[in-house]
């Protein structure tokens, strides 16, 4: 995409909202910006009519209008290709009702009063976007990949192993001796310093991040070219560099862009993230279409999810999260101390990944997936079944095949 002139439509009552992104977006020469200072319902059918006609739509969320879903689905449906659609809600805007906005189509729920901390600064991201030629994200889903972050509660829990046989699974192959990737995937290797994806799926390391991050360039599809490797299971890697580099070089438009630009080429993009709570992991948040959260079931590492997870949740109130107990067979009657991990985390384990130290091992020795070891050992068909369960709940792209 070139760098043409983005337009963006604002429908909001509020004066300061208003005034702000008025204010930040005048005098830019490739910017136009089109206001409505009222609610949503009083602007009626003509909300939907503008929202036809700008790459960036910003409407204000009443949560107690009974036709704020039916308002926004309309809006989603209008939209531009490749429009984005961003609701400005209340801090106590109800998680479900959130959840509800993202599924109908609304690429992100921002709060209305954090005007300069979020606001402002995610359309600028998206006029940054545009400029570096890279597409944005369009809600629809239609033609774009998912994006499946994996988060871990403390490190060596194993969330790297998780995320790069998940991967490989998610490729559902078929055909004789199934050799034929029916899904494309790309795996990220987000853990800047201690990244292990690249050793895991037999690929070399690469200091193309690191370059990216020392030079404070915006990717584009020429970079991640250059970047990305095919490891020999059939998965594109972008690894984490081979050198250490500070985690504050890196910034959010670098990672949004690498994130836009794969989701259009990718069924499934893998994100690994670091255990660190770096600003530069907000565009996966608040892009992710799911996110798993690796731990074992010690009180140490449930606290630790626990915290997590609220971190998660107060970066992207809409981001579904889902538990993996990893190093753990599921248990026919959950135990006092798997109760207790569940009371504290609010939320059960989805997925049981046992035990199974000769499979990882071979594994890990090898660089290759768990299947390539033995696809009936314990690991691997918990992790082909959490890859399954994945693949029916977001399917993967449209048409593209």
């Amino acid at each position: 995409m070139s760098a043409k002139q983005i337009s963006v439509l604002l429908i909001s009552p509020d004066e300061e909202i208003f005034a702000a992104i008025e204010t930040s977006l005048e005098g830019l020469s490739n910017c136009r910006f089109t206001g409505r200072k009222d609610t949503v319902a009083r602007v009626n059918g003509t909300a939907v009519a503008l929202s036809a006609r700008h790459d960036v739509v910003l409407f204000d969320v009443d949560d107690s209008s009974p036709e704020l879903l039916q308002t926004a689905q309309q809006i989603c449906d209008a939209r531009m290709p490749n429009a984005i659609i961003i609701a400005l809600a209340s801090e106590d805007l109800p998680l479900e009702k959130a959840r509800q906005l993202k599924k109908l189509g609304v690429d992100d729920v921002l709060p209305r009063n954090a005007i300069h901390e979020e606001i402002i600064p995610q359309v600028d991201a998206i006029r940054a976007r545009r400029q570096a030629q890279l597409p944005a994200v369009w809600g629809g889903q239609a033609t774009l990949g998912k994006l499946i972050a994996v988060g871990k509660s403390r490190g060596g829990v194993g969330s790297s192993l998780v995320a790069a046989n998940m991967a490989n699974e998610l490729q559902s192959k078929a055909g004789f001796l199934k050799k034929t990737a029916s899904n494309s995937v790309a795996l990220v290797d987000l853990d800047f310093q201690f990244g292990s994806i690249a050793a895991l799926m037999d690929v070399a390391e690469s200091d193309a991040m690191w370059r990216m991050a020392m030079e404070g360039s915006i990717p584009d599809s020429a970079f991640l070219e250059q970047a990305m490797v095919k490891s020999p299971c059939g998965v594109d890697i972008l690894a984490a560099p081979s050198r250490y580099g500070p985690l504050t070089a890196i910034k959010e438009e670098q990672i949004s862009a690498i994130l836009d630009s794969l989701k259009r080429t990718h069924d499934y993009v893998v994100v690994d993230l670091p255990r660190a709570l770096v600003e530069w992991i907000t565009p996966v948040l608040t892009q992710a279409d799911r996110l798993y959260l690796v731990t074992d079931v010690a009180v140490p590492s449930v606290r630790s999810a626990r915290k997590l997870m609220d971190f998660y949740q107060a970066e992207n109130p809409a981001l579904e999260i889902q538990l993996v107990a990893n190093l753990e067979k599921k248990p026919i009657i959950p135990a006092a101390h798997h109760r207790a991990a569940a009371k504290l985390l609010e939320k059960d384990f989805a997925f049981w990944v046992p035990r199974d130290e000769r499979t990882v091992r071979e594994s890990v020795d090898r660089g290759v997936p768990l299947e390539d070891v033995s696809s009936r050992a314990p690991m691997t068909r918990a992790i082909r079944k959490l890859a399954h369960e994945t693949c029916l709940s977001l399917p993967p792209r449209v048409g593209q095949h």
